[in-house]
């Protein structure tokens, strides 16, 4: 088993944010609160279901820069800014899951989900952490 290990710096386009992406310990990745306030042209992305898909993609491109995938995820930590778009955040994932990772949507074994209103900026309507377990080599 290999120690833990930074994933290094984290871009939305050209724009480094002040967090990482995360971390890998052994097998296991650790990703940072990711979001969809902005796409990757930097342009603002509005409402929780297109901030709902824009997040995930990201964790998409995250987990397999290091060789895991969307159905790899055995946790999401999901904060949600309001509870009247609680429902329009769990359409938008489940669409998602239902197209880039199925099993894990009919698993549902990963949920925490939390409204939390006061995410990082107003405009940020979601935040997912994801923990995930990536494949033994062969």
């Amino acid at each position: 088993m290999t120690g833990k290990r930074g994933l290094g710096p984290l871009f939305y386009g050209d724009v480094e944010q002040p967090w990482s992406r995360g971390a890998a310990a052994g097998e296991f990745l650790f990703l940072s609160g990711i979001d969809g306030v902005v796409d990757e042209q930097g342009r603002a992305v509005a409402g929780i279901a297109e901030q709902t898909r824009t997040t995930l993609d990201r964790i998409r491109a995250l987990l397999a820069d290091e060789g895991a995938e969307p159905d790899d995820i055995v946790q999401l930590d999901q904060f949600v800014a309001d509870p009247a778009e609680r429902a329009e955040y769990m359409r938008a994932r489940d669409e998602w899951f239902a197209e880039h990772a199925p099993k894990l949507l009919d698993e549902r074994s990963y949920a925490s989900l939390l409204i939390y209103p006061a995410l990082a900026t107003p405009q940020m309507r979601v935040e997912i952490r994801a923990v995930a377990r990536k494949k033994e080599e062969s």
